[in-house]
């Protein structure tokens, strides 16, 4: 199989050596495994081939995927309308195309917007949900998908043999892959991820404006440190999921804002069992969703900090 991926970033570095390693290893579903690398930084390209990550590099969109079985799109979610103009003019017709972006709607929307109709059919969106605080090829390991989740969004028009490539890839990878509509997973990602680097971010901001701000960070313990680690995630690719994924993140947001006032009512009337059942109903919340949910391995974000 010859893979193209445009944009070789953590997510795209990490999927070209999951890959390498499955294949390497027998677990590889497309038999032969070729992997062109699409990147504008010719850095990134060199260290691709020093780690064997690629075995052919090149900046132009059109020249890397005039050959390509599969092209996997891993570039800021607003750059895939354009990246995916570039892919439609120059791939074979029958190539399967995925991306893995952080946001569904508005990427399908602009894919559709710059592809013809036929290319569509081919068109298999999957967001891997995984990344780490530190982006970049450099930062790229074959074990950041192992045992993290990735949403599955076939349209309606989705060949299902296409769709059946594209989860197999990513099983070989390391997810476990489950299915949504676009909308249902621009929903939850935003409850689950979005709107909790928000949170991080407005709470790390709230820090550091403080007139104490050098005092209360240096004797900061684990509570903010776990709370505000996502905060340092990429501004610009965060910048980009906000406006893709902007009304799903105010609704986020609005509902809590809601939470947060009900608490604060509680507190300003000094409600000592309101606030102090308010705690037990969602530790046990907490407690409860513990054994379902994955393992954080060490370093990872858990969501998308590290995302493209």
């Amino acid at each position: 199989m010859r893979i193209t991926i445009i944009g070789l970033g953590l997510i795209g570095g990490s999927a070209a050596l999951a890959w390498k390693q499955a294949h390497a290893e027998g677990r590889f579903p497309g038999g032969s495994l070729s992997i062109t690398a699409v990147d504008t930084n010719p850095a990134t390209l060199s260290l691709a081939l020093e780690r064997g990550i690629a075995d052919r590099v090149t900046p132009s969109i059109v020249e890397g995927v005039l050959d390509a079985d599969l092209v996997l799109l891993a570039v800021p979610v607003l750059a895939m309308g354009a990246v995916m103009k570039e892919v439609d003019r120059a791939a074979p017709v029958d190539a399967v195309i995925t991306d893995a972006g952080s946001v569904r709607g508005s990427v399908i929307t602009a894919v559709r917007l710059n592809a013809r109709p036929e290319r569509i059919r081919h068109y298999v969106p999957l967001h891997p949900i995984a990344g780490a605080e530190k982006a970049g090829l450099e930062f790229a390991t074959p074990t950041l998908y192992r045992g993290a989740t990735g949403v599955v969004t076939p349209l309606p028009e989705s060949d299902l043999e296409d769709a059946a490539v594209v989860v197999d890839l990513w099983r070989a990878a390391g997810l476990t892959v489950v299915e949504m509509t676009p909308e249902e997973h621009d929903r939850i990602y935003a409850m689950v991820s979005h709107v909790p680097h928000m949170i991080a971010f407005a709470l790390m901001d709230m820090a550091v404006s403080s007139p104490e701000s050098r005092t209360a960070l240096a004797a900061a313990g684990g509570g903010f440190r776990d709370t505000t680690r996502i905060a340092a995630a990429d501004a610009r690719m965060w910048a980009d999921i906000t406006r893709a994924n902007r009304t799903a993140i105010l609704d986020g947001i609005s509902r809590f804002e809601a939470a947060l006032t009900h608490l604060k009512g509680l507190v300003a009337a000094d409600d000592y069992e309101g606030y102090r059942t308010y705690f037990e109903r969602t530790a046990a919340a907490r407690r409860e969703i513990n054994s379902s949910l994955p393992p954080v391995q060490a370093g990872k974000s858990g969501g998308d900090a590290g995302k493209v």
